[in-house]
């Protein structure tokens, strides 16, 4: 349990050292992997359609 906190404190502390020395490439980050939900949603979306049709 102690392990865990550890890796969540670490993440967390490179998440706010990349937020405030780097916003615009985290921010691309980000966008990218929302592009990409929803690209897949996207495509889950349409191969329902196809089923259904």
């Amino acid at each position: 349990m102690k392990a865990k906190k550890v890796i969540l404190l670490v993440v967390a502390a490179v998440l706010i050292y990349t937020l405030i020395a780097h916003p615009t490439q985290l921010g691309d980050g980000v966008q990218t992997v929302l592009n990409w939900i929803g690209d897949g949603l996207g495509a889950i979306v349409d191969f329902m359609r196809s089923v259904v049709e």
